[in-house]
């Protein structure tokens, strides 16, 4: 098949690569023009490697085209991002592709919605854009499939990953099924329209919920002296109890943007989605409160250990780094961020650990990547100006920490940790 997909982004791009190896003819489009040239010269910047060597491939076998305008297809697969602007779905993005694809759309073409959006946005966009256009969309195959990946394992999720899909009629389900099956090793499930939109944005409120259930314990634990991290521990022992981690927030584009699709969908009765989502909302001013009352009365200078929103990708939408930011900014904190993987980040980014280290008084251990987590203390006790450090994921390993002389406060444990209390926890 020919197949145009609208949007390189995170997941546009190792779509359309994904299927350029399974034989199809694509066509990538994207207004972001430098992104094209890029991709046209066979340069591809990305961080996560897998995504990176596929995209590469895909260019090279002469069937991934980038391209800055789409063109006629016998599919469509839309992939552009569905932000929020005050707690709001932002859909100008969906509209627009819609628009652009719409004039080249032939009856029989099929079209897929990828992106993430309220209930409901699929038909009513593709209504709206052919309406406008004088056109039947009876005669237009069209499939809502959401795209359900992590970042840090996309290829795998891509090919391992069950698919859901939701067609206006049961033909346009299964019209987007026979894209889908040329690559993806998951099994593939039929639904409608609403329901496919719901389930994509249902899995990740409920993530929310979990997570913020986590930050509420921790939250607790702060207050009743205690070590949340050994309560979940011991906690999820139980065989019907799996309580996820806490940490100084949920960044990323679709936990807290999809909680609150979901939330909108009907306020009066997503009262825990909401609550949900003002807990881990205000996870950066608990970690800011606690690096105010551990950091000594004259200090100046704060560093942040990380900048993307998780682990081990480069990802920084949504990032609660930049919460923590401007909170301690506010405070009059000069503040450094430093993210070996992060090279567009909106606050002071410094690149160099050196640099950022220099004259710091407190360090706060925000993204657990695997190169912050093997940081060796003596060699950042001999950069700094003072010796504490905030580890907002339990990620340091905190006997070489004060080890190095460092005094650490974790995240969710009610007291400043030493050595000696370490070892009487672990008894």
């Amino acid at each position: 098949m020919k197949i145009t997909v609208a949007g390189l982004g995170y997941i546009g791009l190792p779509t359309a690569a994904m299927l350029a190896e399974s034989g199809h003819d694509v066509v990538g489009y994207d207004i972001n023009k430098k992104l094209i040239a890029n991709l046209a010269s066979g340069r591809v910047e990305l961080a996560e490697h897998g995504v990176r060597d596929l995209a590469q491939r895909a260019l090279e076998s002469g069937r991934l085209h980038p391209s800055p305008m789409p063109f006629p297809s016998d599919a469509f697969i839309i992939c552009v991002p569905t932000p929020t602007i005050e707690h709001r779905p932002d859909l100008r993005a969906v509209e627009a592709a819609f628009a652009s694809i719409a004039p080249l759309v032939q009856d029989g073409n099929l079209i897929m919605l990828e992106s993430t959006v309220p209930p409901g946005t699929t038909l009513a966009v593709a209504e709206r854009t052919f309406r406008a256009l004088g056109r039947d969309l009876d005669a237009i195959h069209l499939a809502h499939c959401p795209e359900r990946v992590l970042p840090g394992k996309i290829v795998d999720e891509l090919l391992w990953n069950d698919r859901i899909i939701g067609g206006r009629r049961p033909i346009d389900a299964e019209m987007a099924r026979a894209v889908y099956a040329t690559f993806a090793r998951g099994d593939i499930h039929l639904t409608d329209l609403v329901t496919a939109e719901t389930v994509k944005i249902v899995e990740n409120a409920y993530r929310d919920v979990n997570i913020a259930f986590a930050n509420e314990l921790a939250t607790l634990a702060e207050s009743l002296g205690i070590d949340v991290w050994k309560t979940i521990q011991l906690a999820n022992c139980h065989p019907r109890v799996d309580i996820l981690a806490p940490g100084p927030g949920v960044g990323g584009n679709c936990i807290p943007v999809d909680a609150q699709f979901l939330a909108d969908a009907n306020p009066f009765a997503s009262e825990l989605i909401r609550a949900a989502r003002r807990v881990n909302e205000r996870m950066p001013n608990l970690v800011t409160n606690i690096v105010r009352e551990l950091a000594p009365a004259d200090a100046r200078k704060i560093v942040l250990l990380g900048a993307a929103y998780k682990a081990d990708v480069e990802d920084t939408r949504a990032t609660p780094a930049r919460a923590i930011e401007s909170l301690l900014q506010g405070f009059g904190y000069d503040v450094a961020v430093y993210d070996p993987l992060v090279t567009e980040y909106p606050g002071n980014l410094v690149s160099d650990l050196d640099a950022a280290l220099h004259d710091a008084d407190v360090l706060v251990l925000v993204t657990d990547h695997a190169a912050i987590r093997q940081l060796d203390p003596q060699y950042v006790a001999a950069r700094v100006r003072r010796r504490f450090l905030v580890d907002a994921r339990n990620a340091a390993v905190i006997e070489d920490w004060n080890a190095a002389g460092f005094v650490v406060h974790v995240l969710g444990r009610g007291r400043f940790q030493s050595a000696a209390t370490e070892a009487l926890a672990a008894c």
